[in-house]
Parts: structure tokens; C-alpha cells; sequence
């Protein structure tokens, strides 16, 4: 009986730091068959979104082209957008976001029916099986998903007071997660709160462009990850940083220098004095985007080195 008593104790104890260790980590592969009925009852590349509270989601989605609105409009995973407290991805490593929407109504103004969504950031590293604990993006810890609920344009927003979980079911160059969190407007007893819960499969992963690249300033290294934004043929890589290719530009070697003409990259130091610019940039299609390698030399009362990789990046005609 001793024996068995001492087993008995030792299977407490695992059950016990299984439970810790959990509670520690914010996952866990098992406790997740609710969630993981909830994924499984979604049609393969659709979603369901529902909000209720102090939000009530409509059942539909028809302000997908609203004219009130901008920017995304559809559900997405792509790399998480970084600003503010929410994390940053690249294509490659992660971490990702998932952004969910539907219709939706605020209980200040209920017959005005608004575009809504949830965004979920994960971990870093976050892994297909898993069930992760959700908090708001000024509050998660590394190993936990960033929520919030927004809609209207953002002119409302739930991301405090933020608990509950997601269950990641699949995690690759697709997304299949379901989700079932609380968030408050603020962080007293009074807040307005809604929850939701929702689910999407089969989401295919959106990719941005992004550039990687190493900036050496008067002896001085960064290194730098991050998105690249656009306008034309101009590419903003950041630090002050720009590049105005060719018009019209296809796959091939181009020279960087300080003026523009057609055969050349203009690159621009606009938090540096250069008045010498030298370099390469050699652009290579990568399907109906671009892929560029570059290195370019700076020098005036600054002397900089610049050189990275820009990937996934789209040319338009001015």
C-alpha cells in the first residue's frame, strides 16, 4: 500500500506541475476541445466572428467596401504590423497577426451598422496544437497572444481588461485558429465590455514588404528588419532612408547615385550629410513582385555604408 500511496502522490505531483507549468507558459496541448470544435466547425478558407456586449456583431458582413473606411478590409494573417505595444514580424520568422472582420453595431449608437474586428498577434514561435492565454497588447507577456476589438474606423476600441484563449490548430503558410476572449474600454470597474469568440481556417498567409540591411554611420553599426513602404517607384527602407528606382524598372543591375536619371537608383539621406552617393542595387522578379540586393557607399560630413536585401516589393508607374 506504501508503494502505491507514493505513486499515487507522484502522479499528483506531475498532474500539479503540469498545471504550473501551464499556468506559467500560457499553453498547453490538451484542455482545448472546445476551441478545437469551434475550428473544426468552419468551412475550409471562411470564418466566423461573433461580438456581443456593449458591441453586437450583425451575423454578416457587408462594409468590406464601405467608402467610410481604408486600409484592409478582409481577413488576414500576415506579419504582425509592430506600432505601439503590438509586436513585429517579418515573412520569414514571425511573429504573425491574424485580423478577423464583420458587421457590427456600439450600443451608443445601434442603428449604425460599422465594419468590427478582432486581431490576434502571436507569440513568437507560437506552434500548431497549442492553446494559448490571450491578454491586451500593453499587458501580454512574450508567450501569450495580444487581443483587442476595434471597429468604426477605430473609433472604438476594447483592449483592456483583455483575458481568454486561443487554440492554434494550424500554424504554416496558412492559419487555422479559434479564439474565445473579454476585453474591456477601460481599465475601471465601469468599463463597457464585449466578448467574442470566433474562429477562421485555412487563412493563407499575406506577405509584406520588408527590407533587412545593415547601416554603417561614421563607424557606427545597426542592423535593421522591418517593412518597407511605397509610393510609385519610391521605397522607404527607413533611417531616412530612400530609394527611387527607374521607371518602369524590370530584373536587372542598376547603379545608385545622388541625382536620377533613367538608368539609375536615386538614394536619398535625409538624416545624414552626404553629397557623394555610389552603389549597386540589382533587382530579380520573384512572380509579379520584386526581390533587390544592394550596396551603397555615402560619404560628406557623414561617411555610410549601407547594405541589405529588400523582398517582396511591388513597382508601380508614377
Amino acid at each position: 500500500m506504501l508503494v502505491a500511496s507514493l505513486g499515487l502522490l507522484a502522479g499528483c505531483d506531475d498532474a500539479a506541475n503540469d498545471q504550473q507549468a501551464e499556468d506559467e507558459t500560457g499553453t498547453s496541448g490538451a484542455d482545448s476541445g472546445e476551441l478545437a470544435d469551434l475550428l473544426e466547425s468552419v468551412e475550409s478558407g471562411e470564418s466566423t466572428l461573433s461580438i456581443s456586449g456593449a458591441v453586437t456583431s450583425t451575423g454578416e458582413y457587408t462594409t468590406a467596401d464601405d467608402p467610410r473606411y481604408g486600409g484592409v478590409s478582409n481577413d488576414v494573417f500576415r506579419p504582425a504590423r509592430g506600432g505601439g505595444s503590438s509586436r513585429s514580424g517579418s515573412n520569414a520568422d514571425g511573429p504573425y497577426a491574424i485580423s478577423i472582420y464583420t458587421d457590427a453595431t456600439h450600443e451608443d449608437d445601434p442603428d449604425n451598422v460599422v465594419r468590427a474586428w478582432v486581431t490576434l498577434v502571436l507569440p513568437q514561435g507560437a506552434e500548431a496544437g497549442n492553446r494559448y492565454q490571450v491578454a491586451g497588447f500593453s499587458d501580454a507577456d512574450d508567450d501569450q497572444v495580444q487581443a483587442h476589438v476595434r471597429g468604426d474606423g477605430m473609433a472604438w476600441t476594447f483592449s483592456r481588461q483583455v483575458s481568454g484563449s486561443v487554440y492554434l490548430g494550424e500554424h504554416s503558410d496558412r492559419v487555422g485558429a479559434a479564439w474565445q476572449l473579454e476585453a474591456a474600454d477601460g481599465r475601471g470597474e465601469d468599463a463597457s465590455r464585449v466578448a467574442s469568440e470566433g474562429a477562421v481556417k485555412d487563412l493563407p498567409l499575406t506577405l509584406q514588404s520588408e527590407v533587412e540591411y545593415e547601416l554603417t554611420v561614421n563607424g557606427e553599426t545597426e542592423s535593421r528588419l522591418a517593412r518597407v513602404t511605397s509610393r510609385g517607384s519610391m521605397l522607404n527602407i527607413g533611417h531616412g532612408v530612400y530609394l527611387y528606382l527607374p521607371s518602369g524598372a524590370t530584373a536587372g543591375s542598376y547603379p545608385v547615385q545622388a541625382g536620377r536619371d533613367d538608368d539609375s537608383v536615386r538614394a536619398q539621406f535625409t538624416r545624414h550629410d552626404v553629397d557623394e552617393v555610389d552603389g549597386e542595387l540589382t533587382l530579380a522578379a520573384n512572380g509579379e513582385r520584386f526581390d533587390a540586393e544592394f550596396s551603397i557607399d555615402a560619404s560628406g560630413e557623414d561617411d555610410v555604408h549601407l547594405a541589405g536585401n529588400l523582398r517582396w516589393f511591388a513597382l508601380e508607374d508614377e
